[in-house]
């Protein structure tokens, strides 16, 4: 389900608002106060943000990086007045996906909708390529150590089909032809292991964060 949060302080904007995506298949959560949903953005229950209407400069610049932290794939839609040039440069820097004037015209209502679609689309696109990269780490070390334990097996073979009862009398390049290959083992491992290491450890470190954040909102 595609989450859609409208935060303005005025009940009668937030509606007008959400009227825009009544033929749209959105789960729409209205709020004055954008800390009140902090704990669906962290679930990823709300993946765009239209905020309209007046701000104060230092809570708004503040605010967005805030949802960027609980969120960082979430996209952020501002809607306001005219505001000052150098504010306008600080929001856009802070990643917001779209800043549009505000206005009581019909195109501009389209405007809206399209940025909201486009907006959707994008996240879309953003948690398709993280599980596609996920997917393909994981991967990378199930490839390494397949292909270590199928040169384990290309070597250890011929060395189980001696026979025992001829004396061995293989030379200096023999030995040094064994060593490279045990070389090559150890390098395809130590790298297989590290990455799963990696891996294993930045998974913890997110659970963490989530769970972090998840009694942070519930003790607000």
């Amino acid at each position: 389900m595609q989450g859609l949060l409208i935060a303005n302080k005025s009940r009668q904007a937030r509606d007008a608002v959400a009227e825009l995506f009544k033929e749209d298949n959105y789960h729409i959560i209205k709020t004055d106060v954008v800390a009140n949903a902090l704990e669906k953005i962290i679930n990823r229950e709300i993946q765009v943000v239209v905020l309209d209407g007046e701000y104060d400069e230092d809570n708004v610049v503040k605010l967005i990086p805030l949802l960027k932290k609980c969120n960082r794939n979430i996209s952020i839609i501002l809607v306001t007045d005219d505001m000052p040039m150098n504010l306008v440069r600080k929001i856009r820097q802070e990643g917001i996906f779209y800043h549009a004037l505000r206005s009581a015209t019909e195109d501009h209502h389209e405007e809206i909708k399209q940025v909201v679609r486009c907006a959707f689309k994008k996240y879309s696109e953003i948690a398709g390529n993280n599980r596609f990269n996920l997917k393909e780490g994981a991967m990378m070390p199930i490839r390494s150590l397949f292909s270590t334990l199928m040169l384990t097996l290309l070597v250890a073979t011929p060395v189980l089909a001696v026979d025992t009862s001829v004396t061995y009398n293989s030379g200096l390049l023999i030995l040094l032809f064994v060593g490279f290959c045990a070389l090559l083992i150890v390098a395809q491992l130590v790298p297989a292991l590290l990455a799963l290491f990696g891996m294993t450890k930045t998974a913890a470190k997110n659970f963490a964060d989530q769970k972090q954040n998840r009694v942070y909102v519930k003790m607000r």
